[in-house]
């Protein structure tokens, strides 16, 4: 089977290879938040659903261009921008300049569609005789959010590497002929890429070239548009928006220099180059080439499936084929996770996703699993999730070097969420306004209390007193009591029993005022102490058993809830942060000023779908294995993970 290997490892790869940081081009730096919403509202402006697409109200307008780009930009705001920052106003009233950058990259987004539907629109004549509107046209030409893969095989390599990725926009134009609509038109494509914000050339550059290189692959167009023949050469554009629009342009032959280079690299990564001897085979996780100067955190685990991995997958498949007729095929060797497989599938002809989503209780019960399976697309992948039946550990000594290095004079701001079915840590950046607090949820047995202290062990490793201080909120009494004579409390222990917590998170809040006094014109927090020679500790409040809190009197709870919603809305450039935990994530204590105020959701294993729901904005939560399983979610859709487990021996050696 071949070796998979996606589009973003290789762009990762070559972003360190570049110089990270260092070669980073033109433009601000974005917000995450933002680059998801920007790929969103172009797919929503694109998307064909005939007299109800957003761009069918240009049918009602003069027809002149500027008209045209001006009904976009209002139709763009009043759907989709405006309600988006309506809902989200209390977390990004300290980034205005970002969400301006973003809307002014909105516009000039709409002024590029107009154009392209403009560039399209045929003859009045013909739209009367029947010739499709502009917007009907232009949503059958750019398909965004496009899944792409193509096999690679090289002289020298072990194995196949199947690259798969997916690309922002693609763009079958045709040769138009707007005087002769009848003209047999010949098929010419564009592969896209959006950049919203700074951008990395090199890592950009690369990225694109990797979706031409699938979109330009032996049958790979003709199996996404049946009946339709592309060559096997197309155009390259790189548009980013910073906020104006900029375009770079690139032929096929330009491409064809820069193919080689990225397959040796992509040989590397893949680990199927027989020049490296060291080089593992068979890889189940991203393995990074040697000459790319990359940081910690891409350091992975690498598990080998076993037979008892692989008899699961072909139970998996006979069980759809067979029992339900639904024809599929392994895409390729299981991901082996700590916690759990992943089985990329590949559908027969004319069978779709949902087929299989359908299945989900057929398979728990053929498998027997004692969790439902996850069934999602990944890296324009069909994937199955399975509990792995030999579950293993991972423990916060085997990612402690994964955490970035702290800023000698800031300390660390990284929360560490869990690793990916690579291993790969994933971190919270407190220092960003997506992160700067988290809300987690979930059951007895889910491994909530253990997620809050492995949180609490993450960034005290990475700081000292002088630079990180910590405010423990514990209902409970024993989940963080190996804390109670550490240099890093601002405040002793809290035991709301015997401390009022409205009366602590009210001190916060005062200490808050007092750093914004501070501030005289800097912007955060980072900007506060690189001027000052005096330390100023980020202060992160933990707390769980949130609910508890606010359940004990009305009164208290208004108390409560009043400091929460300040704290969420303006602590982040004092340098405070929330991190709250709650073991019923209900509507009365989710909705109000946790859902407004904290958009970084952890969710572990829950009892009803409408808990995850209520956390996450959709449903999964309830199938996780507990132990530390989770959903992380921030900007795009949530992210499955696996948190660390912080021992008792090294809870003891770094709390104390």
């Amino acid at each position: 089977m071949p070796v998979t290997i996606t589009v973003s490892e290789v762009r990762q790869a070559l972003y360190y290879a570049a110089g990270a940081q260092s070669a980073r081009g033109e433009g601000a730096p974005s917000l995450a938040v933002l680059g998801q919403w920007f790929h969103e509202a172009v797919g929503w402006l694109v998307k064909d659903s005939g007299k109800d697409s957003p761009l069918a109200v240009l049918a009602d307008v003069e027809e002149v261009l500027q008209v045209w780009k001006q009904t976009l930009v209002e139709r763009a705001y009043c759907q989709f921008v405006g309600p988006r920052l309506t809902s989200h106003q209390a977390a990004l009233q300290d980034v205005a300049p970002q969400v301006l950058t973003f809307w002014q990259a909105m516009q000039a987004a709409c002024h590029w569609l107009a154009e392209l539907a403009w560039s399209v629109r045929p003859p009045r004549a013909s739209r009367a005789a029947g010739h499709p509107a502009p917007w009907l046209t232009l949503a059958e030409w750019l398909t965004t959010e496009e899944p792409l893969s193509c096999d690679l095989r090289e002289p020298g390599w072990v194995d196949c590497v199947r690259l798969v990725g997916v690309a922002d926009a693609v763009v079958r134009l045709a040769d138009a002929d707007n005087s002769n609509p009848s003209r047999e038109r010949g098929n010419a494509w564009c592969a896209i890429e959006f950049k919203l914000g700074q951008n990395s050339p090199a890592a950009d550059l690369g990225q694109a070239c990797l979706y031409h290189m699938m979109l330009s692959a032996a049958g790979q167009i003709a199996n996404e548009s049946p009946g339709r023949d592309m060559p096997d050469t197309g155009t390259l554009a790189l548009i980013s928006f910073r906020p104006e629009r900029h375009e770079q342009l690139f032929d096929a032959a330009t491409l064809a220099s820069a193919r080689q280079r990225l397959v040796d690299l992509i040989g590397k990564l893949a680990g199927v180059d027989a020049a490296l001897a060291a080089a593992p085979k068979g890889r189940t996780g991203p393995v990074h080439a040697p000459d790319t100067q990359l940081p910690r955190s891409s350091a992975h685990r690498i598990t080998q499936p076993t037979d008892e991995h692989l008899k699961l997958g072909q139970m998996l498949v006979t069980t759809l084929t067979n029992e339900y007729g639904v024809a599929v095929s392994l895409d390729g060797p299981p991901i082996v996770g700590p916690t759990f497989l992943r089985f990329p599938i590949k559908l027969g002809k004319r069978m779709k996703v949902a087929a299989v989503q359908q299945r989900v209780e057929e398979l728990q019960l053929r498998l027997g699993l004692s969790r439902p399976p996850f069934i999602a697309i990944e890296e324009g992948l069909l994937v199955v999730d399975v509990q792995r039946p030999d579950r293993q550990k991972v423990l916060f000594s085997d990612i402690r070097s994964q955490l970035p290095v702290p800023d000698t004079k800031l300390g660390g701001s990284h929360v560490p969420v869990g690793v990916d079915i690579f291993g790969r840590l994933v971190c919270a950046n407190l220092a960003t306004t997506e992160h700067a607090h988290l809300l987690a949820a979930g059951t007895t047995g889910s491994g909530k209390s253990e997620w809050l202290r492995s949180a609490i062990a993450g960034l005290i490793v990475t700081n000292t007193p002088d630079t990180l201080r910590l405010l423990i909120i514990d209902p409970k009494r024993n989940a963080f009591h190996a804390l109670r004579n550490s240099p890093y409390l601002w405040k002793p222990l809290v035991f709301p029993d015997e401390q009022p917590a409205a009366e602590v998170l009210k001190d916060l809040a005062a200490e808050m005022d007092r750093r914004y006094r501070q501030l005289d014109g800097a912007d955060s927090h980072a900007q506060l102490v690189a001027r000052s020679d005096v330390p100023l500790p980020r202060i992160v409040c933990v707390c769980d058993e949130y609910r508890d809190l606010i359940s004990r009197s009305r009164e208290e709870r208004k108390q409560i809830e009043e400091q929460i919603c300040r704290l969420g809305a303006k602590a982040r450039a004092a340098g405070i942060h929330l991190i709250l935990a709650t073991q019923e994530p209900r509507r009365e204590t989710i909705k109000g000023p946790l859902d407004s105020n904290i958009p970084a959701r952890v969710g572990l294993w829950m009892q009803k779908a409408q808990e995850s729901r209520m956390l996450l904005s959709e449903a999964g939560a309830e199938k996780l294995l507990g132990h530390g399983d989770l959903l992380f979610k921030d900007a795009g859709p949530p992210r499955r993970l696996q948190a660390p487990l912080l021992t008792e021996a090294n809870r003891e050696a770094i709390f104390v």
